[in-house]
């Protein structure tokens, strides 16, 4: 039997996306054959995430109310691109090929809709130009029901705009597969072959 402060990180370690038991146990083991400096080092790390919020615009992890992206004044304003989750951006801005600004609806299918309504409130009380909306979701089922969704409430925004495009990335994207791991070529011609 472990000591209870080793076991208790490992069971933290184990809460992470795509780790197990035996992968959380090599992480704390690691960490315990570290000088005492380098695993002060790691959590002090680890504190500093909790000065992190979200942008009050796109949703996007930051250190302050708005996000390096939001404050560009260089983005295009007038083309949305909706995510499921901040690491997609990170995806998009290696292709160099979407200059516009983002909405993160989050992977979480409450939060979804939340975020949907409000960034749908929000362009209707704005009356700012809009030319288009990207709904970049993942090739998965869950990435497709929400593309399916977020299309359908979007449509009543072409009462205000009635020249808003509303496009999906072309489909050079495999099914089941996650943008944040796609190469840029293939991001890039899913961007330009966008619908």
């Amino acid at each position: 039997m472990l000591p209870k402060p080793i076991q208790n990180l490992i069971d933290e370690f184990a809460k992470l996306p795509s780790i197990g038991p035996r992968q959380a146990a090599r992480f704390v083991f690691h960490l315990l054959s570290q000088p005492k400096e380098e695993i002060e080092k790691f959590s002090k790390k680890i504190d500093e995430i909790k000065k992190i919020t979200h942008c009050d615009f796109c949703n996007r992890v930051t250190e302050s109310n708005v996000c390096e992206i939001c404050k560009d004044n260089n983005r295009d304003r007038t083309s949305i691109c909706l995510i499921e989750k901040d690491t997609d951006i990170e995806a998009i801005e290696k292709t160099k090929r979407y200059q516009g600004i983002y909405c993160i609806l989050t992977e979480n299918e409450k939060e979804q809709l939340k975020r949907l309504k409000k960034l749908i409130e929000r362009i209707k009380k704005s009356k700012k130009e809009l030319n288009e909306i990207v709904i970049a979701t993942d090739a998965t089922t869950e990435g497709e029901t929400i593309a399916l969704y977020a299309q359908k409430q979007l449509e009543e925004l072409k009462k205000i705009y009635p020249e808003l495009k509303i496009t999906r990335l072309g489909r050079g994207l495999s099914t089941g597969s996650e943008l944040e791991y796609m190469d840029e070529d293939t991001l890039s011609n899913a961007f330009l072959g966008r619908k």
